[in-house]
């Protein structure tokens, strides 16, 4: 995963000071895994609740 973000950085121009890259690089890991369970999350079914306002209008 390590070449895979300096890629990335190098392909947006970014350079990281090396002081912040051990940082950089444990936010980039988190957000992956993120976007790992939002991609699981889109085969589940969606619900929808709706509730009626009070008073039963």
């Amino acid at each position: 995963m390590d070449t895979e973000f300096d890629m990335l950085m190098a392909r947006a121009g970014i350079t990281v000071p090396d002081e912040r890259r051990d940082g950089l690089l444990a936010a980039y890991r988190d957000l992956r895994a993120a976007v790992a369970l939002l991609e699981r999350a889109e085969a589940e079914p969606a619900h929808v609740f709706r509730l009626d306002p009070l008073g039963g209008a």
